[in-house]
Order: structure tokens, then sequence, then C-alpha cells
């Protein structure tokens, strides 16, 4: 399961992820963000996810893709901060 909380204000736009980045979470994310990257109009995006316990193949990929688009990531957790790593060093 996760859940997607999205906190909207003038200056940025916040994705809070909590659960597992898998399976069909991540497409129901991929929705999300692509509607709210569409209604964004230049404010800074960032995905928060402290409360991300996994994150899998197709959920990395989706990160990947989301860096590419401007995202910036916020995490606490070794395990989170070197998947965030890997992803930013491509």
């Amino acid at each position: 399961m996760l859940r997607i909380t999205i906190d909207d204000n003038p200056e940025v736009l916040t994705f809070r992820l909590e659960g597992r980045l898998e399976g069909p979470w991540v497409a129901l994310l991929a929705d999300c963000w692509s509607t709210e990257l569409a209604r964004a109009r230049g404010r800074r995006l960032c995905a928060d996810l402290n409360g991300v316990t996994f994150i899998g193949p197709d959920g990395k990929a989706l990160l990947a893709r989301m860096c590419k688009e401007r995202a910036e990531f916020m995490a606490c957790d070794q395990m989170t901060k070197a998947i965030l790593a890997e992803i930013v060093g491509q």
C-alpha cells in the first residue's frame, strides 16, 4: 500500500509518500505526478520519501523520471538515501 498526500502551497508542491513504492502503487504515483506536474506552474516540486518502507525496481524507474522532471527528494533513511544517490547519479 502507498499513501500519497499532496501539500500544495504557492512556492512548493510536495508529495508526501508513505508505504511501499512498488507494483500498482507506482502507476498511481505516476498518474498523480503527471497531473500535478501540469499544474505546478514553475513551483518547486518535492517528493518526501521519509515514510517509504520499500522501493522496487519500477519505483526506482519512476523516481528517476521524476528527478529528470525537476523533482527534489527528501529522505532520512540510509537505504532510501542510497537509492536516491544512485538515481541522481544517473
